[in-house]
């Protein structure tokens, strides 16, 4: 199940004082970005981390200078709690924020490249 957007908003503040404390965030558009993620998982807990990344990431510009190093841990830790470990360094996931952010991924082919990175049995 995907974090309520207290929670996360909680969770991000709780990251930021340890990161970067003096850091700027759009509350509403991250909040905007929990209720894409929920739609496009559609109820599958397997695409959930797959969805909150992609939603996080085309909405980069709402986290600030936290949105590098964030919405990676967030994607890893949420998959982690769905039963999953993926497998890739941050600046594989760094290329495809970037890819969602000028459009040259869609959620279908995100979910594909995250689902072939991924084992089971965490």
């Amino acid at each position: 199940m995907l974090p309520s957007a207290p929670r996360f908003l909680e969770f991000l503040a709780f990251f930021a004082r340890r990161t970067a404390p003096y850091t700027q965030v759009e509350a509403s558009a991250i909040t905007a970005a929990l209720a894409e993620a929920e739609r496009l998982a559609d109820g599958r807990r397997t695409d959930e981390p797959a969805a909150l990344f992609y939603a996080c990431a085309r909405r980069s510009r709402a986290f600030g200078a936290l949105a590098r190093d964030f919405i990676p841990f967030v994607t890893r830790r949420h998959a982690h709690a769905v039963g999953h470990e993926l497998d890739v360094e941050d600046v594989a996931l760094d290329i495809l924020r970037t890819r969602i952010l000028l459009g040259a991924i869609t959620f279908q082919e995100l979910r594909t490249e995250l689902a072939a990175l991924r084992s089971t049995g965490v």
